[in-house]
């Protein structure tokens, strides 16, 4: 695709010289079916995809399957629907409809062997994915009360925002080998969301305006970006998110001096991190 500056055909996965940061992954059509699997999305926003590989067992080393075994790019994910013979006839093409749903993160990869179909018997890649932007607030999360009082989230004033940084840059944000708890990676994302508005401490991280309100918990009402949502070091670490008002929120990401207002936040974002830094060493 254009996007990525591939002359890859348009299925499976797919990634170019024009944006390295970010690989391209389509799902549906008929060819998973009859060979005895298929890609599952997953009623709290998670999709099990499967890896490329035509026939025989699938090969974690192969260049599209370690792209997304290395968790080093964000993925675009597109669906994909067949023509039906009404469209077909009317498009004069045999061409797939596709579908953009969204940025995910390769969270998790196992094996999956299906037990029937042509591909029965064969050892597969599965990889979990999960919706990369802003999780928590676009409300595909539902916590339960334990993991709503996450260790990492800051209750009182003096709360140290260098050990809270430190907790979460120790975790591992590599894509696991093996299965994984979707609530896993929204738990971190919730984690994320309590250290960016902690850090802000109720004020806009760009327009440096107080936040337009309280929520229903009488907490300044502030929507957390991902800066650099194609980011090779992935999306959620303290350095590339900014804890901002909902109308820079918007024009961060359709106004047109987006790319201005990105480098703007990432020197905000910058500065107050060594801030940090130098708060800890001057103790």
């Amino acid at each position: 695709m254009g996007f990525v500056g591939s002359k890859q055909a348009q299925s499976g996965i797919i990634w170019g010289n024009k944006e390295k940061s970010c690989v391209i992954i389509t799902s549906g059509g008929k060819g998973g079916k009859s060979a005895g699997y298929g890609d599952v999305r997953n009623i709290d926003g998670s999709i099990l995809y499967i890896g490329q590989g035509e026939k025989g067992n699938q090969d974690p080393t192969k260049f599209a399957n370690s792209l997304l075994i290395n968790g080093e790019r964000s993925v675009l994910f597109f669906s994909t629907r067949e023509l039906s013979t009404k469209q077909r006839k009317e498009r004069g093409s045999h061409k797939k409809l596709y579908t953009f749903n969204g940025f995910y993160k390769v969270v998790s990869w196992n094996y999956f062997v299906p037990t029937e179909g042509k591909r029965m018997n064969d050892r597969l890649l599965q990889f979990l994915l999960l919706p990369e932007e802003n999780v928590y607030n676009q409300g595909l999360l539902s916590l339960s009360e334990e993991e709503e009082e996450s260790p990492f989230l800051l209750k009182e004033p003096g709360d140290d925002l260098y050990y809270l940084r430190k907790k979460l840059t120790n975790k591992n944000n590599k894509p696991n080998k093996g299965i994984s708890d979707p609530a896993e990676y929204f738990i971190r994302s919730k984690e994320i969301v309590d250290y960016a508005k902690k850090r802000a401490n109720g004020i806009c991280e760009m327009c440096n305006q107080l936040a337009p309100f309280s929520d229903e918990k009488n907490s300044p009402f502030l929507e957390v970006h991902h800066i650099l949502k194609l980011a090779d070091d992935g999306p959620d670490t303290p350095e590339n998110v900014a804890a901002i008002c909902p109308n820079c929120h918007k024009e961060a990401h359709f106004g047109k001096k987006k790319e201005e207002i990105k480098e703007r936040l990432v020197r905000i974002i910058g500065t107050k991190e060594a801030e940090i830094d130098r708060n800890q060493i001057s103790r």
